[in-house]
């Protein structure tokens, strides 16, 4: 990623730390949230906001990942089974937008994916664990 400076007033930087402030944010990530959404494609269900690990796309008012949504259709699921079975807080409209933005956004959303990993987070737990028992009696296997 390439890095931009970005030259703010006195007046608007100060306004963005008061905002960033109240919302437990830097000033840096809080500014390049609201540029994101500003400046990437009009996805009228989509919300992308900055987590540890980056910017994360998400259908608005849910917190569902639009990665979950692009995984439940690799595994198989159409939007109408997505929302009828598997996640029926969600309208239809939303599973179709959050396709839609995976199609604007793939390498990103494919990236996210690949970070989600059940391997990676295998590695994760393992690293964390006391003993390689403990990881086996977890996950029922060693390795």
């Amino acid at each position: 990623m390439t890095t931009k400076v970005i030259r703010l007033s006195s007046q608007i930087y100060e306004m963005l730390r008061r905002r960033a402030q109240e919302r437990n944010r830097s000033p840096d990530e809080l500014a390049e949230e609201l540029l994101a959404q500003e400046l990437l494609p009009e996805h009228p269900y989509i919300q992308v906001f900055l987590s540890r690990s980056g910017p994360r796309p998400v259908i608005k008012g849910t917190h569902t990942p639009v990665s979950i949504i692009v995984g439940y259709v690799r595994m198989g699921y159409g939007p109408e089974k997505i929302v009828q079975d598997i996640l029926p807080h969600l309208t239809p409209a939303q599973v179709h937008d959050a396709l839609s933005y995976y199609y604007d956004h793939q390498e990103e959303i494919d990236s996210e994916l690949a970070e989600d990993s059940e391997a990676l987070w295998k590695d994760k737990l393992r690293d964390v664990m006391h003993s390689e028992e403990d990881f086996a009696r977890i996950t029922g296997h060693a390795n």
